[in-house]
């Protein structure tokens, strides 16, 4: 068991990116995802009470620092023992394997544990708040965020400061001030696009991401939204957020520009998931009389693997990479009633 074997079985895409990158870096990147999908994995652990859950994730970040994974992997298991089959059989692996990850966090370089523990204490934060905002989840209620502002903030903690994480390991003390607001923007679009795509999925455990303020202007309340039929009236509010999603997707042109065309590898863990996400949000913001069916809302693998393929031919030009981007941000601008000027 290692780190690359939880990775491969926890996250397909992030697994492919991260592949492709330096040995150290591809480490670093790896403990930092799996650090943060452990605490991702106990705050949906339903079966334990949201306070024990709160506990937990409060103290993570301080259990990784100092290399207490004794501690870590003791609460672990006790929220095993309790959530018996209701767990996914990869997240209970890696749950029973906290252990391997907190040692290796402890072996990388002193800047690479800091900026790993930035992003763990980011995404922590937003986990908590999930838990104290949302009702529990076996409750039988549902609750959407108030205003557009929180599902800005929420984003720029579970999609913005990962992107910001990766521009800090890439660029280093090298890193400008609007290249990092750059990587906060493409990471906060990646979170509303898994937002977009996991509606359905959050309001049966009681949780909106989308603005209450929205919902209600389409006639709609929160618990409308365990209704498959209410999804033709919540298209314009998905609408406004594939828009979102799609014009901070479009700081990717300036910040790959900054990454050298020689580092292939670096520029692809880059681009791959930017191209994903205007895929999915362009998925996603079709058919609007059909959003109450069964609507595919992931790319398909074949996808995935062209554009892997594909990279040699496109991720040494700035020229080309824009070109593709300029044509997938065209089809979401037809999508949304604009013709790209």
């Amino acid at each position: 068991m290692n780190i690359k074997y939880l990775l491969k079985n926890n996250a397909r895409t992030i697994y492919l990116s991260a592949k492709i990158l330096p040995k150290e870096k591809q480490k670093t990147f790896a403990v930092a995802y799996l650090v943060c999908r452990i605490a991702d994995s106990v705050a949906d652990t339903s079966l334990i009470e949201a306070k024990k859950r709160i506990e937990f994730i409060k103290n993570f970040p301080i259990l990784v620092e100092h290399g207490n994974y004794k501690t870590a992997q003791e609460m672990a298991l006790t929220f095993l023992s309790k959530a018996g089959e209701n767990i996914y059989k990869n997240e209970a692996e890696l749950l029973k394997n906290i252990d391997i990850c907190i040692k290796e966090f402890k072996t990388l370089k002193k800047e690479y544990q800091k900026i790993t523990l930035e992003v763990l204490r980011a995404v922590c934060k937003a986990m908590v708040q999930d838990l104290i905002f949302f009702p529990e989840e076996n409750s039988g209620l549902i609750k959407a965020l108030p205003a557009e502002k929180d599902t800005l903030i929420y984003c720029d903690y579970m999609g913005g400061q990962p992107g910001v994480f990766w521009a800090k390991l890439e660029f280093g003390k090298e890193l400008k001030k609007e290249t990092q607001e750059q990587a906060l923007k493409i990471g906060r679009a990646l979170q509303i696009t898994n937002i977009l795509r996991d509606i359905e999925a959050d309001a049966k455990i009681g949780r909106i991401y989308l603005p209450l303020n929205q919902i209600i202007k389409q006639e709609l309340m929160p618990q409308d939204l365990l209704e498959k039929g209410n999804y033709v009236k919540l298209y314009p509010v998905m609408l406004y957020w594939i828009k979102e999603a799609k014009n901070n997707l479009l700081n990717a042109k300036e910040f790959i520009k900054q990454i050298p065309r020689r580092k292939l590898f670096n520029r692809a863990a880059v681009i791959w998931p930017v191209f994903w996400s205007l895929d999915t949000i362009y998925l996603l913001g079709q058919n609007p009389h059909k959003q109450d069916k069964k609507t595919k809302r992931k790319i398909t693998k074949t996808n995935i693997y062209l554009t892997m393929l594909l990279s040699p031919l496109y991720c040494f030009s700035n020229i080309l990479i824009n070109k593709i981007i300029d044509y997938k941000v065209s089809r979401i601008e037809r999508l949304l009633g604009n013709r790209t000027r």
